[in-house]
């Protein structure tokens, strides 16, 4: 089956090959090679950037399945059935997050399935695989015991949804924390390229060799080196709880 390009895609590549390209030809001087290795890059990139989009939104639907879980926990309590509660669960998304809320369209495909009676054990395992979420898959595995076994479901969705909360709120203090530090790394990223651009302008002979047929082959080892410093700074920044 071939893929379908969407906006995104298209954004995803034309950032990646502008990145690339003014990278290239900043350490190489040379608009052809420059292009190849942008537009190479750039394909790459429409895979990288389906990745962290979907990190967001694993992130977003993590956010929003806790007040799901604290929706399922009212209506269980107010003597609603547990189909029922998810129904009652959207309506309360729907008022949290509007239209645009990820975890309403969830919803509302859970919801299909149980209205042509599914068994609620067999939704929740299903979407626990699709959105591939530990804390929803922890859930529909802890769901499908009390079931079975006639356990609280009440108590297991009103856990569930404050173990999520107390690991998004270490989430959020551990970014505020770092955020500092991720935007001076990437100032300090920029300054190797402000400086070539510096030499460009106030000296444009004193460069010049680096950008011959002998210069190139240092220039390649500079310019790996940046990226492996560049690599390193975001990694170093990517803490996962």
């Amino acid at each position: 089956m071939k893929r379908v390009l969407n906006k995104d895609d298209a954004k995803a590549f034309i950032k990646g090959f502008v990145k690339i390209f003014i990278l290239t030809y900043l350490f190489y001087r040379y608009v052809l090679l420059s292009i190849i290795l942008a537009a190479i890059f750039g394909i790459i990139n429409i895979k990288l950037d389906e990745k962290k989009r979907r990190e967001v939104w694993k992130w977003q639907l993590n956010l929003e399945f806790r007040e799901v879980m604290t929706g399922v926990s009212s209506a269980l309590n107010a003597g609603y059935s547990i189909e029922n509660a998810f129904k009652e669960a959207a309506k309360d998304i729907l008022i949290l997050y509007g239209d645009k809320s990820v975890m309403l369209k969830e919803l509302d495909v859970m919801n299909s399935k149980l209205a042509l009676n599914q068994p609620i054990e067999n939704v929740l395992s299903e979407f626990a695989q699709y959105c591939e979420v530990e804390d929803i898959y922890n859930f529909a595995e802890v769901f499908q015991t009390a079931k079975r076994t006639g356990g609280n479901l009440i108590e297991t969705a009103r856990s569930t949804a404050d173990k999520i909360g107390n690991k998004i709120e270490v989430v959020r203090e551990i970014k505020t924390m770092i955020s500092g530090k991720q935007m001076e790394g990437k100032l300090m990223n920029m300054i190797p390229l402000g400086i070539i651009v510096y030499f460009w302008i106030s000296s444009p002979d004193f460069l010049e060799c680096m950008y011959t047929f002998k210069g190139r082959p240092v220039m390649t080892v500079l310019l790996i080196v940046y990226i492996a410093a560049y690599k390193w700074s975001e990694r170093i920044g990517d803490i996962s709880v």
